[in-house]
């Protein structure tokens, strides 16, 4: 049982069923909770490595991504400035690991942090980058371990105003 500000919510595992990846929105009675009354990440029943997965946050979400599920994207798009907060992106790259990609990243002179995850695991961070001289101008060659996915996600971290944009280019391009 979870309680939100004032509101019970009862989450009931009875067995294998389908979850909806969909926030649940509204309101609370007299209570402001923003958005959304509770928002459950990318899943609410995951049968893979854990019985009940709520993501990355239970209340609201947070800034420019939280609990929204991550847009898809396919290698050699440019991938532009989701704003503030946190900003999460899946990116097929075509090929299962062991294979590297180059990262090419543009941060402005407001730093933020690019992180690339494989099968949950992160392969590669730049560290808060961008600054008035060189501007987080730059690439990387991220190297993914042997795997079974296809996909990496690529998570930017950023403060108020910030502005930023990179590409994953496919393996081998």
């Amino acid at each position: 049982m979870i309680a939100v500000a004032g509101t019970a919510v009862a989450v009931v595992v009875a067995g294998p069923a389908v979850a909806s990846a969909a926030p649940l929105t509204g309101s609370a009675g007299s209570s402001e909770l923003g958005d959304g009354i509770i928002d459950f990440g990318s899943s609410v029943v995951n049968f893979g490595s854990s019985v009940i997965d709520f993501g990355s946050s239970i209340l609201g979400s947070s800034p420019g991504g939280g609990g929204i599920v991550p847009q898809t994207q396919q290698c050699n798009e440019s991938t532009r400035s989701g704003g503030a907060g946190v900003t999460e992106t899946i990116h097929q790259i075509g090929r299962t690991g062991p294979t590297a990609f180059v990262l090419e990243h543009e941060t402005l002179n407001i730093p933020d942090l690019i992180e690339v995850f494989y099968e949950g695991a992160r392969v590669h961070s730049t560290g808060f980058i961008g600054d008035n001289l060189n501007e987080g101008t730059g690439s990387a060659l991220v190297t993914i371990p042997a795997g079974a996915a296809t996909s990496v996600v690529v998570r930017v971290t950023g403060p108020a105003d910030t502005a930023w944009d990179y590409t994953v280019h496919c393996p081998g391009s």
